[in-house]
């Protein structure tokens, strides 16, 4: 089964969030998100504002690019 961009991109953010050392936690805490809502983001079942998307990019301290790569 194919997976949808949602999941992709949940994929890709739980991917630079272990790479960056951090739990769901630290990331919400730190980066003011709301828990519930950066679960679902990084489970694919919500699709981001690009206002959300942008912050995420800058939670990571990476472009909107790179944030968005291999997600085609």
């Amino acid at each position: 089964m194919a997976a949808t961009l949602s999941s992709k991109f949940g994929k890709r953010c739980k991917a630079l969030r272990n790479h960056a050392g951090l739990s769901q936690l630290d990331m919400v805490r730190h980066h003011d998100f709301s828990l519930s809502h950066y679960q679902k983001i990084e489970r694919g079942d919500l699709d981001p504002r690009l206002s959300t998307i942008t912050k995420i990019a800058k939670a990571f301290g990476v472009s909107l690019a790179e944030l968005m790569r291999e997600l085609e």
